[in-house]
């Protein structure tokens, strides 16, 4: 498989175990520490909200990996799987 015809599977794939370490421990210092991750409220506000965001999305745009452009490409790998085969 070419690097540069699936460009964001690559980068998935290189990132796949870091972002696995780095969810594996967001969630226990969610369950073990009580701690989440928050956004401001509002600017004027000195108040906190948990995200509503995933982590694993989080990591995504992080890693610069748009989720819908990765699965067009994986979409398009099986397609040419299929062709192929």
């Amino acid at each position: 498989m070419s690097d540069t015809k699936y460009p964001l599977n690559n980068k998935f794939e290189r990132v796949s175990d870091l972002t696995h370490t780095i969810a594996s421990f967001l969630e226990w210092a969610e369950q073990q520490k009580g701690l989440s991750l928050c956004e401001p409220y509002k600017p004027q506000y000195p108040w906190y909200m948990p995200i509503h965001t995933s982590k694993e999305q989080l990591l995504l745009e992080f890693f610069g990996i748009d989720l819908a452009a990765l699965e067009r490409e994986k979409r398009q790998m099986v397609g040419e799987y299929v062709k192929a085969a």
